[in-house]
């Protein structure tokens, strides 16, 4: 189960701005084994203090029991794939800011990887979301297929894994 709590809007966040046009759906992994998505989403409100001037954010946190929040309307811009630098073409699929055309999904995971029920509620979520914007699983990125981040680990160091759950996403689409 996905459950709705909105992050606070604030500069760090949630600005509230309008994604342009959603043209992707980025995964991305939170890099804190076992970590919960409340303690996400607790990490992506305290920025609202502004200490540090980090941007972060995600539309979505998916645990690794399967449920997850969301914390940011889908129509709103989320901080999770912005760069100084972006990956050959990315930005003619996705335009020179990615963060204003795409939803972004953190999953949580152990020190092993994805559980099974992570995977298998982020692979309904996407379809889902796909589905609604007309998309298909080629509008599916990694963090790394923009930035080149290291993320989500687990389907950068075994494109298998990538493949696999791409292959998922696609099944749920038809």
């Amino acid at each position: 189960m996905i459950t709705e709590k909105l992050l606070t809007k604030n500069k760090y966040s949630r600005p509230g701005k309008a994604l342009s046009k959603i043209l992707g759906i980025v995964v991305h992994y939170v890099g804190v084994n076992n970590q919960k998505p409340e303690q996400t989403v607790a990490y992506f409100e305290q920025l609202k203090n502004g200490t540090n001037e980090t941007y972060a954010s995600a539309h979505y946190v998916i645990g690794t029991d399967g449920n997850g929040i969301h914390c940011i309307p889908d129509v709103e811009v989320a901080y999770h794939c912005g760069s100084k630098q972006y990956k050959p073409g990315i930005t003619d699929r996705l335009g020179n800011y990615p963060n204003y055309t795409t939803i972004g999904v953190e999953m949580c995971h152990t020190k092993d990887g994805f559980t099974e029920e992570t995977l298998e509620t982020t692979a309904n979520l996407v379809a889902q979301l796909l589905a609604e914007h007309d998309l298909g699983v080629e509008n599916l990125y990694r963090h790394f297929d923009i930035t080149g981040k290291i993320c989500p680990k687990f389907f950068v160091e075994d494109e298998a894994k990538w493949t696999a759950f791409k292959a998922r996403v696609n099944e749920k689409l038809c």
